[in-house]
């Protein structure tokens, strides 16, 4: 199963100005490991990046009915999360695993080595900062020789400009 899991990495501190942009990006990347022959989504279900992932991956399946979406839960206790948004994705994953009864210190980390161990692919949502879950992550997973798509979470426009006078319209 392994060669046809797909699994995501991402920010959760995204501001709601972002998240559109950043879905239509994870669409993208979603089609493209799907076309690679990965059927199997698996996401932690963090806030941010792994539920606009999760959204995104049960619009997919209205489609490609063998898309599976899975969720790696780091322990019990976060199934009851107040959050209604993961509440209502969670209720339509697949299947739902969870990987330990009770939290404990590290348990988000057990959870990526989880996901890697168990996925060929990764799509990151990476700022670009060498430190932190979302670096080490990319890191392992290039040594484990799993695909790593790599994008940018943001898209940074240029402020608009007026339009010279003479390329106006009279």
């Amino acid at each position: 199963m392994r060669e046809h899991t797909c699994c995501i990495s991402g920010h959760r501190d995204l501001q709601p100005s972002e998240a559109p942009l950043l879905s239509v990006r994870l669409a993208l990347e979603i089609m493209e490991a799907l076309n690679a022959g990965c059927t199997r989504f698996v996401t932690g279900m963090a806030t941010g990046t792994d539920l606009i992932f999760a959204e995104n991956v049960l619009v997919v399946k209205k489609y490609f009915p063998q898309v599976e979406l899975v969720a790696a839960i780091s322990h019990r206790g976060r199934l009851k999360d107040k959050n209604e948004e993961f509440q209502r994705l969670i209720g339509r994953c697949d299947q739902v695993i969870v990987l330990s009864e009770r939290y404990r210190p590290g348990a988000c980390a057990a959870r990526t080595r989880w996901l890697l161990d168990n996925s060929c692919r990764l799509i990151a949502v990476w700022d670009d900062r060498e430190h932190g879950g979302i670096f080490r992550t990319i890191n392992r997973a290039l040594k484990m020789n799993i695909t790593v798509r790599d994008i940018e979470p943001f898209l940074y426009l240029p402020p608009r400009r007026e339009l010279p006078e003479e390329l106006k319209e009279n």
